[in-house]
């Protein structure tokens, strides 16, 4: 059988390097070695790109290593002298590219576009969606123009408004919720209960951010919900998966929570009910729609009252084997290789 070859690109500039290097190797064992030869490419912190040329790449264990160690055994095992540009990737013959990227220059539209000049077809949304998504408040306006409930919000700019007049002046109350607009994997994230608390998470998130989104905290129980495509013809039919419950050990669901052992609880499916869950899945697949997502998507809310309230929409979510859309498929019945082999076969198309 002829395999189609198969570029796995992880890594990147964004903060979520480590989370990619960890998904990607999940992904790098579960594909359909049947079908597809997948060669890693390994995007470094400098966004240099690490191309193995042998026919059998190796991905090695990133469990325990630092990126600096990861990158010295899979340069060695693969025999990779030097790194190159982006533009490498036209030197090997991919027929396509499994994004294995997370979070900023991974998510937001960059990689996408630059894929899409060098004509090689990549998982997932596209260049206006992965934007849009990635981008907090403007999605919050897309939702709410479509009916979902949004928790109210406000954007800051850097150098553009006068951030403490603004926090002194929200419209509405406190306790708020604090974050980049553009971050991702809750990086710098936190909850605010003073106008003096949220002056100190705005000062910090602008150091390296030039806007920050300040919302209304809603409490409740937090969800989280995927969406998957898969080809019918020569149309790509997308469908909701069952929600997980998440109970974090900390305040909320931050980068800690997320990614560390035992940092949180998570329930698949969640145990809220026939009638909520239907909403959660009317909604993250409306979610998916208007911002135009492709292949796959994961919406997370909260529940409070009854009423889910979107927080945002993943494009290219954490796909480590604990990872939230992969227990939700499996809840369903659906393998992992399965799903990325949709995943390829819709970029292909």
């Amino acid at each position: 059988m002829i395999q189609t070859k198969i570029a796995l690109l992880f890594g990147g500039i964004s903060g979520e390097h480590i989370i990619s290097i960890r998904s990607s190797y999940f992904i790098f064992n579960t594909i359909d070695r049947d079908k597809f030869q997948i060669c890693p490419v390994y995007i470094d912190q400098t966004g240099k790109f690490w191309i193995p040329r042998g026919k059998d790449p190796i991905y090695p264990d990133p469990s325990g290593k630092t990126e600096s160690e990861f990158l010295k055994e899979f340069s060695k095992l693969n025999q990779i002298s030097e790194s190159k540009s982006g533009a490498g990737l036209l030197e090997n013959g991919f027929s396509a590219a499994f994004l294995g990227l997370h979070g900023g220059a991974g998510e937001d539209g960059r990689i996408q576009g630059f894929l899409d000049v060098l004509e090689i077809p990549h998982t997932g949304s596209g260049v206006l969606a992965s934007a849009l998504a990635m981008d907090k408040y403007r999605a919050n306006l897309l939702f709410q123009t479509i009916g979902i409930p949004v928790a109210p919000f406000v954007d800051l700019e850097k150098g553009k408004v006068d951030a403490r007049k603004t926090v002194l002046n929200l419209p509405f109350s406190f306790p708020v919720f604090i974050k980049p607009t553009l971050g991702g994997s809750s990086v710098n994230t936190g909850m605010a209960k003073t106008p003096e608390e949220a002056m100190v998470l705005v000062d910090k998130i602008f150091v390296s951010e030039d806007r920050v989104l300040i919302q209304k905290l809603i409490s409740g129980t937090e969800v989280s919900i995927g969406v998957l495509e898969k080809k019918e013809g020569e149309k790509r039919i997308p469908f909701a998966l069952v929600p997980t419950e998440i109970r974090p050990k900390s305040e909320f669901f931050d980068f800690e929570a997320k990614y560390t052992k035992g940092g949180s609880e998570e329930i698949t499916p969640a145990p809220v009910g026939d009638e909520i869950t239907k909403k959660l899945q009317e909604y993250t697949l409306m979610c998916h729609e208007v911002l135009g997502c492709k292949g796959y998507s994961r919406t997370d809310f909260i529940i409070s009252d009854g009423v889910p309230y979107v927080l945002e929409t993943n494009t290219l979510p954490g796909m480590t084997g604990t990872s939230l859309i992969p227990q939700q498929a499996k809840a369903l019945g659906i393998e992992m290789k399965e799903v990325f082999t949709w995943l390829l076969s819709i970029a292909l198309s």
